[in-house]
């Protein structure tokens, strides 16, 4: 007969042992540290790396909202699909009182 034995305190072993390695294992590791030091050169460098990653970034949500306008007029051109097909009635009465300077 084979006996298990359980990580976790049952009510029959209240004194069951949990191993140090399970609570090492969730620990998150240590961030890297950098030896090199900030220097007007290296903040130069990174504010430059950091300002082309976002340059990207915004090229890249430009071009998909380009993308998915194109596919949006192609579709209703496909499907014969006007503005006023794709509003709804409830929603613009009700954006015209909001709206409305009376």
């Amino acid at each position: 007969m084979k006996t298990f034995r359980t990580l976790a305190p049952c009510a029959h072993h209240p004194n069951t042992m949990r191993f140090k390695s399970d609570r090492l294992a969730n620990k998150r590791p240590p961030a890297p540290t950098r030896s090199e030091s900030l220097t007007d050169q290296r903040f130069n460098d990174l504010i430059g790396k950091a300002s082309s990653f976002f340059a990207t970034f915004v090229r890249n949500q430009q071009g998909e909202r380009a993308a998915a306008i194109e596919e949006l007029s192609a579709r209703m051109l496909e499907y014969g699909l006007t503005l006023e097909d794709l509003v709804d009635p409830a929603e613009t009465t009700s954006l015209r009182r909001v709206g409305s300077p009376h």
